[in-house]
């Protein structure tokens, strides 16, 4: 690393006991998860959204999408990244291609990291273990640029932000650093982590939420929430960083002294009190927290679904009649969820089978056109993406 500006006020900001005051900023909003926690009740989608759509992925036969971890919407393109492999789709669901493949050649990866889209030059790119592939928006490879240890990023008018998901606090220093895509070896900005050196530890085991989103976009702007354990979201531009959310997670915050990296035992004794938020976005209105119980397994992960209201200041978790979510008042469907927001819509995904088997159960009658797309398919179907159109 050439040099690296420290943004040196971050440190009492993020500190263990150090209250954030909002009114120093106006721009910053602090949320206080115990009061949207204790707070229920329903939101329906159509307060946001005008249509509700389940797009069928309409794939080869040799092409299965499950598991899918990350959606990205550019004009009518879904770039869409599932299981190991990356793929690009029209809006309606029309198989284009994959982008890339396994290998380790050109164009070629072992694992895809992440996936993120280049706006101002309207790229498509992939991390992989050492590099970063870039894509054109037909899926054609164009170059590929070596960086080492990227795990999670975002790219924001040639800046390139890299962030950790799992860390450990003896080890990381940073939390997210800044390097200009020309020259990755050139540090411009970091973003320190208040808790290294705070206790001294040669553990790494560190909790790694698979919903956990290190990054999100909001219009033209890039934003950094971090892994689960950081409690402030900070706006991104360029090279500059700036506190913007601070997420008060009260009595529901994990001490340090029970986290994973400093004592196993105690963590897994007390994790069940604990809460945390693995991923944020938000829209002009509202902001949308993924919220997961620190005692969550793979068998059984327990989330909680939170809505702050920007305008009224104050947020609560939204219950459906059905279950956690978004109560689908215009399908009548399962609950539905903004997992990730594009400029056009509200998106998530669901699989075949859990939507068959709210067909089935009789909790969801579906409109005509949904019914016999529906007929067509059964458990080991592909996964639909649920696209919520926003109000304008």
């Amino acid at each position: 690393m050439k040099h690296c500006y420290f943004f040196y006020w971050v440190i009492c900001f993020l500190l263990p006991g150090c209250t954030p005051h909002a009114n120093h900023n106006t721009d910053i909003y602090t949320i206080d998860f115990v009061q949207c926690f204790d707070t229920e009740r329903q939101m329906a989608i159509s307060e946001i959204a005008d249509r509700v759509e389940y797009i069928e992925l309409k794939t080869p036969e040799d092409v299965i999408i499950t598991k899918i971890w990350d959606v990205k919407q550019i004009d009518k393109f879904l770039i869409i990244r599932a299981r190991l492999d990356v793929y690009l789709f029209h809006t309606n669901g029309q198989f284009i291609r994959q982008v890339g493949s396994r290998g380790q050649g050109p164009g070629e990866y072992l694992v895809p990291g992440e996936i993120e889209i280049d706006r101002k030059k309207k790229e498509i790119v992939i991390s992989d273990t050492q590099k970063l592939l870039f894509f054109d928006l037909d899926g054609n490879f164009l170059r590929s640029k070596i960086i080492m240890d990227i795990e999670d990023f975002g790219i924001f008018d040639s800046i390139l932000w890299t962030g950790e998901v799992i860390y450990s606090a003896n080890r990381q220093k940073y939390k997210a650093v800044a390097v200009s895509l020309q020259d990755p070896e050139d540090t411009l900005a970091c973003i320190p982590n208040a808790l290294y050196g705070i206790i001294k530890s040669d553990k790494t085991g560190a909790t790694n939420f698979p919903l956990t989103k290190l990054f999100y976009h909001k219009n033209d702007s890039l934003f950094f929430k971090g892994d689960e354990s950081n409690d402030t979201i900070w706006r991104l531009s360029g090279a500059h960083a700036e506190p913007y959310v601070f997420i008060d997670m009260g009595k529901y915050k994990m001490p340090v002294e029970f986290e994973r990296w400093v004592s196993d035992e105690a963590y897994r004794r007390n994790r069940d009190k604990y809460w945390c938020v693995p991923s944020a976005v938000e829209d002009g209105r509202y902001f949308f927290l993924l919220s997961q119980n620190r005692g969550s397994t793979k068998a059984n992960t327990i989330l909680n679904y939170i809505v702050y209201d920007k305008k009224q200041k104050k947020g609560f978790s939204v219950k459906d009649s059905k279950g956690i979510g978004l109560t689908d008042d215009i399908l009548g469907g399962p609950p539905v969820w903004a997992r990730w927001i594009s400029d056009e819509y509200y998106i998530n995904a669901i699989t075949a089978e859990e939507l068959l088997e709210k067909v089935k159960s009789g909790d969801f009658t579906p409109p005509p056109p949904l019914k016999e797309q529906l007929s067509r398919m059964n458990g080991e179907s592909n996964d639909l993406i649920i696209l919520c159109r926003r109000k304008k």
